[in-house]
């Protein structure tokens, strides 16, 4: 054949369409919710509410605590150190040198072979 001899066209058919399958997955459609639904939502939100209400509550009253607590110990660790001291003062005031001075400053005399100490 010659390069200037037309060529035969073929007509291309159009690919047959395929069969439409059933749809497998309908339509989703939203339901509406009924009442019980509604108040049931309505319910379980308030009670997380009240549950957060209360947490938060309750997580304040106890920093309170804790802070009143503290006060407490404060005092009563100034009050210890307060009482050590104060028996430190006892001890010294009471001690058997400062009581011979005292005695011989009033002109007292001390017979230490009739006293005796008792001790708890």
């Amino acid at each position: 054949m010659d390069a200037n001899t037309a060529r035969e066209l073929r007509q291309v058919e159009p690919a047959p369409q395929q069969e439409q399958q059933p749809n497998l997955y309908p339509v989703q459609r939203k339901v509406p919710a009924s009442k019980f639904e509604v108040l049931l939502g309505i319910v379980c939100t308030a009670i997380v509410a009240w549950m957060v209400v209360s947490v938060i509550s309750l997580k304040i009253t106890l920093t309170n605590h804790q802070q009143q607590l503290q006060q407490v110990q404060t005092k009563i660790t100034k009050i210890n150190g307060s009482n050590t001291s104060i028996q430190q003062e006892i001890a010294e005031v009471t001690s058997q040198s400062n009581l011979q001075r005292i005695a011989h400053k009033y002109g007292l005399t001390d017979a230490n072979s009739s006293v005796r100490n008792v001790n708890k």
